[in-house]
């Protein structure tokens, strides 16, 4: 009996192994079939950038097998339409005789997508770096009569280095690092605002004297290219593909608006929406040029933000372009003005009117799926949350007020004190999720993520520590 069993387990082994080296030859065969056939990756003769793939089918063939699939060779849009280096660019090489840039900013994709440019250039997403982890950076060039997005300004004031050392509540760990004293700690890196705020903000892209360049690799949604514009198409359109069906899909947007304090993924897989996409959305009809109710059983995020759909609305790259409310900020508005009008870093100016506008954009794609009633009373609903939570902040805002003037609190290091670390997660965390779950859909992060984390916790040991501090001044 021993033996037979031992023969059995022999065989099983045999088995599997056999069956994985079946799926690996599957595997590598498939992958031989898709980038090594250069000839189906062709240009027409009079393209020079065919020299491109001759090296490039070798050097880098997943490269070469993205851009196959893409729109780009259809249309004969070859290599150096993208990658020769414009004349006001300082990223350019030498390359094989060949001067270009790997790092083709949306200055090169305007030439040929004026209007995407356009719309995304006055989106949040393309200002987004300055609204984050480079404020600090952009208020004291802009103090200082400095253009913030040219390459000299950020030679002399070093971007990075403002974001990674100052004190400052946008970059939150700041408090607590000087506190303990690791905020100016030379052998400290302050690695993850590069890895992780700079990853989906952007990185500030710049070429040093001696030809060396800093900030990348990075495809962040509001990267400071070398040239002066502001985002990376690549961010959403993966290059060298550009597929429209991977910038539809809701685990693009996913690789930012995530985590913590803007989940907007996971709000979206709790919701009805996102439950039919995981259910059916392998099914649907993701390279339609005319998109619309009949492709997909239910919208995604590019659906409701960004893309045609049916006769409602027309494709946008501005992704704020539809929404009423302001839901990041610490107090929400009406969407603020963008940044053809004033200065968007600096003035956070509320537009009603287009608010209006947007939500009546937003409105015209529910009603493609759902009834007019159906859509007004989620909108509704939304509104009386909006009001729920800013009620909540403003007494959270004043209780911390009261707090500096009664001396229980210490406003010199903005985040280091628990009653500064609660306010902080109210709205950044909590009041963010209580906000963005109603707006999406989601119950749990409008309930328990969301309110019940704002009020019970986070405002419920706000107050406790400051009336623990109360009693010990009093004693």
């Amino acid at each position: 009996m021993a033996n037979y069993n031992k023969s059995r387990a022999v065989f099983y082994i045999l088995f599997i192994i056999l069956g994985f080296l079946i799926l690996l030859s599957v595997s590598c065969s498939k992958r031989e079939e898709i980038l090594t056939e250069p000839e189906e990756i062709t240009l027409s003769n009079e393209n020079d950038s065919s020299s491109c793939l001759v090296c490039h089918i070798e050097e880098t063939p997943g490269i070469v097998a993205s851009y196959g699939r893409g729109e780009h060779i259809k249309n004969d849009v070859g290599c150096l339409d993208c990658h020769e280096v414009h004349e006001d660019d300082p990223t350019g090489i030498d390359h094989n005789g060949f001067e270009i840039t790997a790092i083709p900013s949306p200055n090169y994709c305007m030439e040929c997508h004026p209007t995407e440019v356009a719309e995304y250039s006055n989106s949040k997403h393309a200002w987004t770096a300055f609204m984050g982890q480079y404020k600090p950076y952009y208020k004291e060039a802009v103090a200082q009569g400095l253009d913030p997005l040219s390459q000299e300004t950020a030679k002399l004031l070093d971007p990075d280095e403002m974001a990674k050392t100052l004190l400052s509540p946008l970059i939150a760990d700041s408090g607590i690092l000087q506190t303990i004293g690791f905020l100016d700690d030379p052998d400290y890196n302050h690695a993850n605002v590069t890895s992780g705020c700079g990853t989906c903000h952007g990185t500030f892209v710049i070429v040093e004297d001696d030809g060396t360049i800093t900030g990348m690799p990075n495809a962040g949604a509001g990267r400071v290219n070398a040239d002066g514009s502001l985002g990376s198409c690549s961010s959403c359109h993966t290059r060298h593909e550009y597929s429209i069906a991977e910038a539809r899909k809701p685990e693009t947007c996913g690789q930012c608006h995530l985590g913590p304090d803007h989940p907007q993924m996971e709000i979206y897989e709790e919701s009805k929406h996102g439950n039919l996409y995981g259910a059916m959305g392998e099914e649907w009809n993701w390279d339609s040029h005319e998109w619309g109710a009949d492709d997909i059983g239910a919208p995604t995020c590019a659906t409701c933000h960004m893309s045609a759909f049916g006769d409602a609305v027309e494709t946008t790259h501005n992704a704020g372009d539809r929404l009423y409310w302001e839901l990041q900020p610490k107090i929400s508005v009406p969407q603020w003005k963008g940044p053809d009008e004033v200065d968007l870093i600096l003035e956070r100016i509320p537009d009603p009117v287009a608010a209006e506008a947007g939500r009546a954009k937003m409105m015209a794609v529910c009603t493609e799926c759902h009834s007019t009633s159906w859509a007004e009373g989620h909108f509704t609903q939304l509104d009386k949350v909006v009001a729920d939570y800013n009620k909540v902040w403003e007494y959270a805002d004043n209780l911390l007020t009261e707090a500096y003037e009664k001396g229980l609190a210490d406003p010199e290091n903005p985040i280091d004190e628990p009653a500064e670390i609660y306010h902080y997660y109210i709205w950044h965390h909590s009041g963010r999720r209580w906000r963005m779950g109603a707006s999406m859909m989601g119950p749990d992060y409008t309930h328990w993520n969301g309110a019940v984390d704002t009020i019970m916790k986070n405002l419920g040991f706000m107050i406790s520590d400051l009336e623990l501090r109360e009693a010990i001044l009093k004693k």
